[in-house]
């Protein structure tokens, strides 16, 4: 059967969904690179195939992927989501050299892992106090994974713990587009057209409060993200205002749900390994490596994406110039070639070259952060929660039908 078919024959079924692994498994064996109708790109399943796309930003292209998309909707649809395109022509994760080069060493500046570290504080504070709420029978996405990533990315880039059920709601819809792979939903595209609109102009509204600050000579530079970037304005080269609009949604909105799934995700391998559970519980040193594994063994963002810059060959197969390649980091990281017994979740393994936040150029920038996050929110919720156990079995839990973003509607547990 041709790779297409098993895809197609995995998504009627949903176990594209809940468990996607077995079939990644035949697809590195049989055909490790295809073209999919389903997902309306090049398909590309193994470790060393999808780690030479993730480096290879020259003939790799991040610039005009979302516009890749748009252009496959209706021109009627199109021509209704003049934001969309304007959005994604800039920013962080929409460029290519010189200009991604700059941006990142711009956005560097203030997004340095010591300013990550230093939320290591005001994270604890918040996973504190949202575990402190907790009941006995609790939904650990809805009260706990949803909540403290958008806490803390709000904190990182100054905004307030009011505006958080906004953010949730905007970075929800522009995630939206993404969920089908390389087609998009067109109510989708229209509903995310309205919600960029509202996050781009608060957005704007954060930056200028911050420039009256600053020409004031009251801004402190180092109290948020926003703060560093309008900051730089003043120095000299900076990020241009859409530039700048661009990439702090960016921020925003991948700093939240994929940090949601990537702790949901983990949690459910860890509730569903007792022995590492134990382990973890004796020595809470393994957290950190414990993270890492769970980005690796059952990652939030299971494929990348990029278009050919030029006519490539990857495994043998031709693809031609201007094509979408979604190179599959969860069948990567899960490669057999380059992880010993890859579906065992396992605290001792060396998972420094997994895949989970990328690599190359593009390599996730709040990676740190998010590690941040999963470790102080599992020795808490371990420390006050020791006998936590899933409160309905395994092959019960619903997962999201999104291709972009894997990850559980709910993770109920006893506490």
């Amino acid at each position: 059967m041709h790779g297409d078919e098993l895809l197609k024959q995995s998504f009627e079924d949903g176990t594209y969904f809940s468990n996607p692994f077995p079939l990644f498994a035949k697809l590195r064996q049989s055909q490790p690179v295809f073209y999919s109708e389903t997902l309306g790109g090049w398909v590309v399943t193994r470790f060393q195939d999808v780690s030479d796309i993730l480096h290879n930003h020259q003939n790799y292209s991040s610039k005009g992927r979302v516009l890749h998309l748009i252009n496959k909707l209706d021109p009627e649809v199109q021509k209704r989501l003049p934001l969309l395109q304007m959005h994604f022509a800039t920013g962080l994760a929409h460029s290519d050299a010189p200009e991604h080069k700059r941006l990142r060493g711009l956005l560097a500046q203030a997004f340095t892992p010591k300013v990550s570290e230093s939320m290591r504080p005001i994270t604890r504070d918040v996973v504190q106090k949202v575990i402190s709420r907790l009941e006995s029978n609790s939904d650990l996405i809805h009260d706990v994974f949803t909540p403290v990533p958008a806490l803390v990315v709000g904190r990182l880039l100054g905004s307030a713990e009011s505006d958080i059920p906004d953010l949730i709601r905007w970075a929800g819809a522009i995630n939206g587009l993404y969920e089908k792979g390389g087609l998009i939903d067109p109510e989708k595209a229209i509903y995310a057209e309205g919600m960029l609109q509202e996050i781009r102009v608060f957005v704007t509204r954060l930056a200028n409060e911050r420039r009256t600050l600053r020409d004031k000579g009251e801004l402190d530079p180092s109290q948020d993200v926003l703060g560093g970037l309008v900051n730089a304005e003043s120095q000299g080269d900076s990020l241009s205002d859409s530039e700048l609009v661009s990439t702090v949604v960016t921020l925003f909105v991948a700093g939240h749900e994929t940090t949601t799934h990537l702790l949901g995700n983990g949690m459910l391998a860890l509730l569903s390994s007792d022995s590492e559970l134990q382990r973890i519980k004796l020595n809470p040193d393994l957290i950190p490596s414990a993270v890492d594994e769970m980005a690796r063994f059952d990652g939030s963002v299971p494929r990348s994406w990029r278009i050919t810059k030029s006519e490539m060959e990857i495994s043998g197969v031709s693809i031609p110039v201007g094509e979408l390649v979604l190179p599959m980091l969860s069948s990567a990281n899960r490669d057999e070639n380059e992880f010993a017994d890859p579906d065992i979740f396992n605290l001792d393994r060396d998972t420094r070259k997994h895949l989970a936040f990328g690599r190359g150029v593009h390599v996730c920038l709040g990676a740190p952060l998010a590690r941040i996050e999963g470790q102080e929110i599992i020795k808490e919720i371990l420390s006050r929660f020791p006998n936590m156990r899933l409160s309905k079995n395994v092959d019960e839990l619903q997962w999201r039908k999104d291709v972009a973003l894997r990850g559980l509607v709910s993770l109920p547990v006893t506490l």
